[in-house]
């Protein structure tokens, strides 16, 4: 019988379990911990544990203050929590298509979107790291400074990256957001940190994730000064002690789990370099490998169904945002509007990629493309 390889296992040791009896007769919360080995790892004077990461979007929103009418600027090529996110202030989307080579945002159609967008409306540009590949910063963060507009990154797949020697999370965004289930799906915790250097978006977003709430005394264990007033709308968004827990014990290992990542990644490149109809990710020592894409050169559906029936699992992300039939109804977008992302998704395919994935288990992966590639036509 043939072993299923899983598309992504989260990287749960036996050994994070250990002392999870003590969460609660700590004197110093997870949360806390974790939020303080955050801010020390980045060098950031900020960074709160939120609930998971289409939350701490919404939080990052939040805190923009954003209104109804309001723009904002992403990448096509991006997941549907961060539209979803504008959408929930009546606020709109500005789809911007992405770049063949990394996947990232455009920077030249960055450029000609906010030229067609030129209003006090226009608030600020989100922008993802798919696979730990970061798009131009530097001119990223000037574009944005000349025109006046926030930047937050969902740096989620860059955990652990650094952009001119310093970390992504201090690198030039107003906020940052990282996610600890970064595949979305199958997550044994949900937890996410927000991060940022301005104390005014911090302090709005602290409110807003605690119900609105003046002060926060009133929640802790055994406080009698209960007494709080409500000043905004706000709602729950904070992270509880056991995702916290265990948030902690895999930011711990982060640096181990990227070290296998690029051992696997590795194995792939020297396996798949030369197999027919299949093109690999350049290798860039710098890499995370958070995602390990190739592209298919035609085909990839099949390509991908037939690797299902071999027992490897893959993703096939992310489908544009304009193909998704509530953002092409509402703003009447075309097929075409985004050609690159289009002819991206229409390539590309995820390989399994995780710290437990032994040689062995990718070795099969690799046999099995070859074998599918063989007999593709």
């Amino acid at each position: 019988m043939i072993k299923e390889i899983p598309f992504f296992i989260q990287s749960i040791e036996e050994s994070h379990f250990a002392n999870i009896a003590n969460i609660l007769t700590q004197e110093e919360s997870s949360l806390q911990r974790l939020e303080q080995e955050f801010k020390e790892y980045l060098g950031v004077e900020y960074a709160m544990g939120v609930v998971n990461g289409s939350s701490a979007i919404h939080l990052a929103m939040c805190a923009l203050d954003l209104k109804r009418g309001d723009k904002i600027l992403c990448s096509v090529n991006s997941f549907v929590s961060i539209p979803e996110a504008v959408r929930h202030f009546d606020s709109e989307p500005i789809f911007v298509d992405c770049l063949e080579s990394n996947y990232a945002i455009d920077l030249d159609k960055l450029e000609i979107a906010i030229s067609l967008n030129k209003s006090k409306k226009l608030k600020a540009i989100v922008v993802n790291h798919l696979s730990g590949e970061t798009t131009d910063l530097d001119r990223l963060y000037a574009i944005a400074k000349a025109n006046e507009l926030k930047v937050i990154e969902d740096a989620t797949d860059a955990m652990g990256a650094r952009h001119n020697n310093r970390p992504i999370g201090n690198s030039g965004a107003d906020i940052t957001l990282f996610s600890f289930a970064p595949n979305l799906s199958h997550s044994t915790i949900k937890a996410a940190m927000l991060v940022t250097n301005d104390e005014m978006l911090f302090e709005r977003a602290k409110l807003i994730a605690n119900h609105g709430i003046l002060k926060d005394e009133w929640n802790s264990y055994g406080n009698v000064d209960y007494l709080y007033d409500i000043i905004d709308i706000g709602w729950d968004y904070r992270l509880g002690e056991m995702e916290a827990f265990m948030a902690l014990a895999l930011f711990k290992n982060l640096h181990k789990n990227i070290q296998r990542r690029v051992e696997i990644a590795t194995i792939y490149n020297r396996e798949l370099a030369h197999v027919k109809h299949v093109s690999i990710p350049n290798f860039d020592s710098n890499q995370l490998f958070s995602q390990y894409i190739i592209k298919i050169a035609k085909n990839r559906d099949h390509f991908a169904k037939e690797l299902k029936a071999r027992g490897v699992n893959v993703a096939l992300h992310y489908i544009p945002l304009h193909l998704l039939d509530y953002y092409k109804k509402k703003y009447a977008l075309r097929v075409f509007d985004y050609p690159t992302a289009l002819s991206v998704y229409q390539k590309v395919m995820s390989l399994p990629i995780y710290p437990s994935m032994s040689d062995h288990d990718v070795m099969q992966v690799c046999n099995a493309i070859k074998e599918v590639a063989s007999k593709h036509i």
